[in-house]
């Protein structure tokens, strides 16, 4: 049964196939993976090899093992929980280099995303902006929607790169949410500027989309107390 060949160790092999099969039958996030059974015969081995090759994916954060119900696509295949190694970069200046890097990419992210966004984005980003104001008046944390916006808004660029880079977004945004959660008018602000970026996206207004990107970054750092670098204004 085990005709792989042997040039690496089995399991290993096996890994690189299903690494293949996810990306040709185009798996989306949350997907289930075939029964070990069916594994089992796909790639002519045995049980124990499919559920250690399986278990390669694991570790790589490409999939999520789910007792008594499966194996499942993970949300962001392949990403790592810090996969900049934020953990050591300078912490006193993190939350400050996480909103200028934002400043200096969120805008052009809006641009693209007017030109190239469809109506599902808009009704999803519609819907993420009502849950956000609904968080917001239950005195929840509205992050999680937050997130999920900025998400969508990388999305609609259909640039897979822009989208794994959104754990810096998350990270930025829960900082953030920390320093101005108690400066009055915060929210008010922020839920302006996203409103101006969903209307200038759903307008394929990408002028206006990077300003209203840009005036939410700028007023997220005044509300940090991070200071905008001047050359980034113009």
């Amino acid at each position: 049964m085990e005709n792989v060949r042997k040039t690496r160790k089995l399991p290993e092999q096996i890994a690189d196939r299903l690494r293949e099969m996810i990306i040709q039958e185009g798996m989306k996030t949350g997907s289930k993976l075939p029964a070990e059974g069916e594994l089992m015969v796909r790639f002519g081995v045995s049980r124990s090899t499919v559920r250690e090759a399986v278990k390669i994916l694991q570790t790589e954060r490409i999939v999520d093992i789910r007792q008594g119900q499966g194996t499942f696509l993970c949300a962001m295949p392949g990403l790592a929980d810090d996969p900049l190694g934020l953990r050591f970069a300078n912490q006193e200046k993190l939350s400050s280099d996480l909103l200028e890097t934002r400043l200096l990419i969120e805008p052009s992210v809006a641009a693209l995303a007017a030109v190239r966004r469809e109506e599902s984005h808009l009704a999803e980003m519609k819907n993420l902006l009502d849950k956000m104001d609904n968080a917001y008046l239950h005195g929840e944390d509205y992050t999680p929607f937050d997130y999920e916006f900025h998400a969508v808004i990388a999305q609609c660029t259909g640039n897979d790169v822009l989208h794994r880079l959104l754990p810096t977004v998350h990270e930025s945004i829960q900082a953030g949410y920390q320093h101005t959660k108690r400066v009055e008018g915060s929210y008010q602000r922020a839920s302006q500027c996203h409103l101006e970026m969903y209307r200038a996206i759903a307008e394929r207004d990408s002028e206006r989309a990077r300003q209203a990107a840009q005036r939410h970054m700028i007023q997220t750092m005044h509300d940090s107390c991070v200071e905008v670098p001047g050359v980034l204004l113009k």
